[in-house]
């Protein structure tokens, strides 16, 4: 009993420090950094995720208030992200456009400190991207390669800002079969394969304006 009053003195309080201060209604921001992505792939006998690959991200965003009295933000924006996954002596090196759709509340901690947690959807674009193997390079996408162009992920992640400097936290999950279909079978992966699904961790900082 004495958590769940603690717990809501906490949200009042919140909402109250909120109002007291005025809400920035727009924040621009760019943010630059690693991505750990793998591929989580699935078939009749097959079923695993391949070796994490360390790629990049950068972007550009922006927060837009909803209502002026609580901290709650709608965020979109441009990133541009290099995903796949190593698989034996094989680099999958996908890269992706995302535009994001977040939703995100700001959590003020001190006077010019704020925690965000932000949930929501990120629809990729396939731009490009290659195979590197021993014995040479392959396209992913085309009609060359065994991947979608387009791309849906579920995005969940936290950010810490101080001042106008930040530091950020996500996961994406992919919600779309990235296979692009059972006729595309490759010598890249295990036969059989009939599902891929990217997965990605990403650390970021940032700076918003």
């Amino acid at each position: 009993m004495k958590r769940r009053i603690l717990l809501l003195l906490f949200g009042l309080a919140t909402i109250l420090g909120a109002e007291a201060q005025p809400l920035e209604k727009n924040l621009l921001g760019v943010r630059a950094g690693v991505e750990i992505a793998y591929i989580r792939a699935r078939g009749e006998q097959v079923h695993g995720t391949t070796d994490p690959r360390i790629g990049f991200r950068l972007g550009v965003s922006d927060q837009m208030l909803l209502w002026h009295r609580i901290p709650l933000y709608i965020e979109t924006g441009v990133h541009f992200s290099s995903r796949g996954g190593r698989f034996g002596e094989t680099s999958f090196r996908p890269m992706y456009l995302q535009i994001p759709a977040l939703l995100t509340w700001r959590f003020r901690l001190g006077e010019r400190c704020w925690i965000r947690p932000f949930a929501g959807i990120e629809y990729g674009v396939g731009i490009g991207g290659k195979a590197r193997t021993a014995e040479g390079w392959g396209d992913l996408f085309g009609s060359a390669g065994f991947l979608r162009r387009s791309d849906l992920n579920a995005r969940l992640g936290f950010e810490v800002s101080i001042r106008r400097i930040c530091i950020q936290g996500a996961f994406d999950a992919g919600l779309c079969n990235q296979f692009a279909s059972p006729d595309a079978q490759t010598p890249l992966l295990p036969a059989g394969i009939g599902s891929l699904y990217g997965r990605s961790f990403t650390i970021a900082v940032g700076y918003d304006f």
